[in-house]
């Protein structure tokens, strides 16, 4: 009777507190479809009052196992039982509050040692201050005197408070500001509203596209590497702003391209009545002179497909992608370095060089002339008029000069008909930000500033930056994962991706890569593959996905768990405990002995 009271004892707190942690489970669930993993975890599983609810029952595990001490060989499966469980939990309380995880995005022939966390954080710092880099868990959100704050965000573990009115005092030298975020969307869409009469120059069109049933009018942008074409069906949609009246008439076919497989340099010199042409050599490093002058230009290096990587310049493959040639003009002033690009002329003019030669200079490739094929491609001219090149899949050209607003035309090969309904030379981007839903998926934030007197509002998207001008110096705000240093620098050498047969899902992905460890003078070659993961001082890299383009990308997902070996010896103990009550089931129990009674005796002296 006694160990049946004390049974129901230990079931008094252990059977409500195994219900909340069902019920709670159940609510992670829930809310798990509702807003997505990242959110559940935040908000529920890796919660303080989680991991407290877990450790309660731990002790109560526990506790319940010691009232049963001293314990006898049929108490083994039990206290095994026990034991194990109570390993699990410690084990996924130690992932829960000290597990790092993340993921890893890696270009192939690149480096990455930034972890980017399930967390987000604002960083806010002044237009003069370095690149912020991650702080530790202990800095962030403190102030900080100096020019740079990165605040840990917390609003996105509850998605449904869509106004979560957080305010951060920050100071900047003398200067404080307060950061308010008024508003959240965890499912933010932007819409566009395009008008004219800006400040400065925005060369934009409108075009509608119709192809029998299908029609649709969108936006161009000639300034904005990422709004500048789209695609659209089968054809190639672009507004391009061609910066020379040289690449204006290379793509309209009215000259033809240069002969010189690497382009040609052209240089127009004081007291020159005309440029002169300079096709790019295939030897390097050797003075020519220019014709009819005292100036001399060497060319120093050639690079068909142009990229900055750890080694400095180079190029990434032998196609025309990005053209680019560095070469030193000298002569009596002095001499000149110029590195041109043929896809960007406005290298030199965007990055403030100066030269001591006063020259034009300008290069062009067959590459500037390329348009994709079946493209309608709207052209604007250094006047403003606009024109437009048809491409059949043969590059065969149609042109439109000049293309008059509002008026119909038709792909020669496609039959898809198109007009240029609104030209706006300055155009002016106005974004309405809406919210879908509650799902944790494409977050942004609305931020006020105030500065004194001042107040200054906008947007920032989730790994997006915005300019809030307060004060006498604007504030940059950046939206964006926290960041994590890692021990090793992960470097993608190689990644391939198996195809199913006649398909293009992938049936298998692995990356080869380069660990490198300059605190412990460590330099690993490894592959990765989705069930061989590379581990390294504690930390786990499993292949997790990958990014197709033109540079292949890996995703490594990247996990540090403390309570792993307590998980993993929790598991086999419980495995032991089984075995252990099937092993004693079968074992008679010892008979015990029992003292003879005064009537035994008794009788037994009769």
């Amino acid at each position: 009777m006694r160990r049946f009271v004390q049974f129901l004892g230990s079931l008094a707190i252990a059977v409500p507190l195994l219900i909340i942690i069902a019920v709670v489970l159940a609510w992670g669930t829930i809310y798990e479809a509702t807003h997505g993993t990242a959110a559940v975890q935040r908000f529920v599983y890796h919660a303080w009052w989680f991991q407290a609810l877990l450790g309660f029952l731990a002790v109560n595990l526990a506790i319940a196992a010691l009232e049963r001490y001293p314990w006898k060989r049929r108490h083994l499966p039990f206290v095994l039982a026990h034991l194990g469980i109570i390993l699990i939990l410690i084990g996924g309380i130690l992932g829960g509050v000290f597990g790092i995880e993340g993921q890893l995005i890696i270009p192939e022939g690149q480096a990455e040692h930034t972890l980017e966390t399930p967390g987000n954080v604002l960083v806010v710092h002044l237009p003069t201050a370095p690149d912020p880099i991650q702080m530790s868990a202990a800095q962030a959100g403190q102030p900080n005197p100096g020019l740079q704050h990165i605040i840990a965000t917390q609003f996105e573990t509850q998605a449904w408070v869509h106004e979560p009115n957080v305010t951060i005092p920050m100071v900047f030298g003398g200067r404080t500001i307060q950061l308010t975020v008024d508003r959240f969307y965890p499912d933010a869409v932007t819409d566009d509203e395009i008008t004219e009469g800006g400040s400065e120059e925005n060369p934009a069109v409108r075009v509608a596209l119709q192809d029998r049933e299908q029609q649709e009018t969108l936006w161009l942008f000639a300034r904005d590497p990422e709004r500048f074409g789209t695609g659209w069906g089968d054809a190639h949609v672009l507004f391009l702003e061609p910066k020379t009246d040289a690449q204006l008439a290379q793509l309209t076919g009215r000259i033809r391209t240069p002969g010189s497989s690497r382009g040609v340099v052209s240089l127009k010199l004081r007291g020159m009545k005309q440029s002169s042409d300079i096709p790019v050599p295939e030897t390097l490093n050797q003075p020519i002179a220019i014709k009819g002058t005292r100036y001399r230009i060497t060319f120093k290096d050639y690079f068909s497909d142009f990229a900055i990587t750890e080694q400095g310049p180079t190029s990434r493959s032998d196609q025309p992608n990005n053209p680019a040639v560095s070469f030193l003009l000298d002569g009596p002033e002095g001499a000149d370095a110029y590195l041109l690009f043929a896809l960007h002329p406005e290298f030199q003019a965007m990055h403030g060089l100066k030269h001591a030669i006063p020259a034009e200079v300008t290069y062009v490739h067959a590459a500037s002339a390329q348009l994709p094929p079946n493209a309608i491609a709207v052209l604007r001219g250094s006047d403003g008029a606009l024109s437009a090149v048809l491409t059949g899949s043969g590059m065969e050209r149609t042109i439109i000069d000049p293309v008059v607003l509002d008026a119909s035309y038709t792909h020669p090969s496609l039959g898809y008909q198109f007009r240029v309904i609104a030209h706006y030379p300055r155009a002016v981007i106005t974004q309405h930000v809406r919210n879908r839903g509650n799902e944790v998926k494409a977050e942004a934030v609305h931020l006020v500033a105030k500065e004194g007197a001042q107040s200054a509002e906008g947007w920032v998207m989730l790994r997006g930056t915005t300019e809030l001008n307060v004060g006498a110096e604007p504030i940059l705000v950046e939206y964006r994962p926290s960041r994590r240093e890692l021990p090793v620098t992960i470097k993608l050498l190689n990644f391939r991706k198996t195809d199913y047969p006649g398909t293009q899902m992938a049936a298998a992905f692995e990356s080869d890569v380069e660990a490198s460890d300059t605190q412990r003078g460590v330099i690993l070659m490894r592959k990765i593959t989705m069930n061989h993961p590379l581990r390294y001082r504690g930390f786990s890299f499993y292949q997790s996905s990958y990014i197709d383009g033109p540079t292949k990308t890996t995703v490594l997902s990247v996990r540090s768990d403390p309570g792993t070996p307590f998980v993993y010896a929790g598991f086999i103990i419980v495995i032991l405990g089984v075995v252990t009550m099937f092993i004693f089931r079968d074992i008679p129990p010892t008979p015990s002995k029992r003292p003879r009674t005064r009537r035994a005796r008794t009788k037994s002296a009769t």
